[in-house]
């Protein structure tokens, strides 16, 4: 496969988003299902404001998506691309691990 320099700079750039733990359960825990802020700071047992900057982050990377639903924003996983590619990283993560044990 034959990247260009500009289409190598945004793979890097989604792989970045991927860079901090906390990005990666984030995305793990919309990959079950969709969640608030709140719902998302409390199950991950982070701040708010740390959430909220995660967040924006892979909003910015297209790797999550918010959609108001009354007072509340819902973040999911913007599409299936996005989905197969966190599955897919999850299996070879997993993958990995078996072959060390």
């Amino acid at each position: 496969m034959d990247f260009s320099s500009e289409q190598a700079e945004k793979v890097a750039q989604v792989m970045s988003g991927l860079s901090t733990a906390v990005r990666v359960r984030i995305l793990a825990h919309l990959l079950d299902s969709p969640a608030t802020v709140t719902e998302l700071t409390q199950d991950l047992g982070l701040s708010q404001a740390a959430v909220s900057n995660h967040l924006r982050i892979l909003r910015h990377l297209n790797l999550a998506k918010g959609t108001r639903e009354g007072k509340n924003v819902v973040y999911s996983l913007p599409d299936n691309h996005v989905r197969t590619m966190i599955s897919e990283i999850f299996e070879h993560i997993q993958h990995e691990d078996d072959d060390f044990q």
